[in-house]
């Protein structure tokens, strides 16, 4: 019996470990200021690996969150579901989309549950990834529950990232920066 427990606690505990994250397959691409980007669909590994986000990886170690934040968000995680819309030539994603995926992080965000989208500067992908989304401004993070919209956080914070962010996650009222 001890046997049979122990190999089940075994097989439990190796189940749950996180597997690391492969880069999506992407070429870098020339922009049409002549900078070369990440375009379509990519993920926090092809952020951190990527010779030309280099960047990433500096901010995301940069950034101190408080280890309270997000306690509160676990029963809100359920059925939740992010597009990310960002531009690796972008200022603004530069400095929030480490912070946010930082965040994710430390609430254990499921990562099938995010999707990054990384944008031309004419904000749109080869494979139209925006289309029906009005994204304007970069970065956009979309939060869905059922299929449906329910809350988006556009370029910059409003209060902060982190209350932000919150405040969507919760469904509690919020305004993007452009409302």
């Amino acid at each position: 019996m001890k046997k049979v427990f122990l190999i089940s606690l075994i097989v439990l505990l190796v189940s749950c470990v996180t597997q690391p994250q492969k880069p999506i397959p992407t070429e870098p691409t020339k922009a049409s200021s002549g900078e070369i980007i990440l375009l379509g669909k990519i993920n926090k590994a092809n952020l951190q690996t990527s010779d030309i986000t280099l960047w990433f990886e500096k901010q995301y170690h940069e950034i101190s969150a408080d280890p309270q934040w997000g306690k509160d968000l676990q029963p809100h995680l359920k059925g939740l579901k992010i597009k990310v819309f960002m531009g690796t030539w972008c200022e603004d994603s530069q400095r929030e989309i480490p912070h946010f995926l930082k965040l994710l992080d430390q609430i254990r965000f499921d990562q099938n549950n995010l999707e990054i989208y990384a944008m031309s500067e004419e904000k749109t992908t080869p494979e139209n990834f925006e289309k029906g989304l009005e994204i304007y401004n970069v970065p956009t993070l979309i939060f869905f529950r059922n299929k449906n919209e329910i809350n988006r956080f556009v370029e910059l914070p409003v209060n902060s990232l982190e209350s932000d962010i919150s405040k969507i996650i919760k469904g509690e009222s919020y305004t993007h920066s452009y409302e």
